[in-house]
């Protein structure tokens, strides 16, 4: 169901559904993307070497009242 609601409802495509949770009356979709999806953002290259991970979290339209947020 969240998957396709990330997918319809917010046009999120090429990730993998984690979870949902609940924090002080709003939503957090966590959703990750696939090692083999991953390429350079400048030169398209699928050869990467990952030095680490930063989560960041992004707000996106509401669902009623409750403000939603995703967390990649």
């Amino acid at each position: 169901m969240s998957t396709s609601l990330l997918y319809h409802g917010f046009g999120i495509n090429g990730y993998k559904y984690v979870r949902t949770h609940y924090k002080n009356g709003s939503i957090i979709f966590t959703i990750r993307q696939e090692p083999t999806d991953l390429c350079c953002a400048i030169c398209g290259s699928r050869h990467i070497i990952r030095r680490g991970l930063i989560q960041r979290m992004f707000k996106t339209l509401p669902i009623g009242k409750k403000p939603v947020f995703v967390m990649v």
